[in-house]
């Protein structure tokens, strides 16, 4: 078949599936053959064997995300290498990196800790956008921190990794910054079919939900930390308020691009 004949079909049949699915169509054209977008989009008259091509396109019919499919995502503009070990990254993610870049300014080698680093990213980011950072990244998979650690080597960054479910293992060491995207969907939610293909381990915080980020809190108060940078479910804000209003914290939330509460920063008072 043709370039454009390949298209068309792969288009036709995600189209109820994907918002974007011409792109999805040459995304997934492209990682099959191995060229880039240009080629793809000039060479539309050449012919390709297909059959490989539309066994990927049977993948993201059933709705097995495209990052998956070609192991790749985008994270502040840099690619990760992602499978279903490990999360897939959000672009909400990308405003926690920011606060935690907004909170070293002015600090001299700030120590920074990453509880559930899952495929490394924001620990990476966290690394390149503040090169004199000592950097330490904790996960409960291991499956998770091997991701992770490939990730670090192709980004040339430097990073401790610890297995640790939260802290348990956790080295002893003095930390000024503790930041996380912890689980924090109840456990009984009903998720987009999509997500079925994440791992459960990042994305259930417990019956409620917010069980994992109230031990992160108490798990920042207990190492005392200075500050406190963690995402968390736009509903989350008030139990957050609630469950360190006694507490001598000052919190700030921040919104995410849909003028949703997204995640909060826990400093000292």
């Amino acid at each position: 078949m043709l370039v454009r004949d390949v298209l068309i079909e792969a288009t036709r049949r995600i189209k109820s599936i994907s918002d974007i699915p011409n792109k999805e169509a040459r995304i997934l054209l492209s990682f099959y053959l191995k060229k880039d977008q240009i080629w793809i989009i000039t060479h539309d008259n050449e012919n390709i064997e297909e059959e490989g091509y539309f066994e990927l396109i049977k993948r993201r019919e059933k709705n097995e995300p495209i990052e998956y499919i070609t192991n790749s995502a985008n994270f502040y503009g840099k690619e990760f290498y992602v499978d279903s070990n490990v999360l897939i990254p959000r672009p909400e993610t990308e405003l926690l990196v920011d606060q935690v870049v907004s909170i070293c300014r002015g600090m001299k080698r700030p120590r920074i800790v990453e509880i559930g680093t899952g495929s490394g990213i924001v620990s990476i980011m966290l690394k390149y956008l503040i090169p004199d950072a000592e950097v330490t990244a904790i996960d409960i998979s291991e499956e998770a921190l091997n991701i992770a650690k490939d990730n670090a080597i192709k980004h040339n960054q430097k990073i401790e990794f610890i297995c640790s479910d939260l802290c348990e293992n956790y080295v002893e060491k003095n930390f000024d910054i503790l930041v996380s995207n912890p689980p924090y969907i109840a456990n009984d939610e009903v998720l987009d079919i999509g997500l079925s293909y994440e791992p459960s381990l990042a994305l259930y915080g417990g019956g409620i939900g917010d069980e994992i980020l109230r031990k992160i809190i108490d798990i920042y108060q207990e190492k005392n930390i200075k500050y406190l940078a963690c995402e968390m479910g736009y509903d989350q804000k008030e139990k957050i308020d609630n469950y360190i209003e006694n507490l001598a914290l000052h919190v700030e939330y921040y919104k995410d691009l849909s003028n949703l509460d997204r995640g909060f920063v826990i400093e000292r008072s």
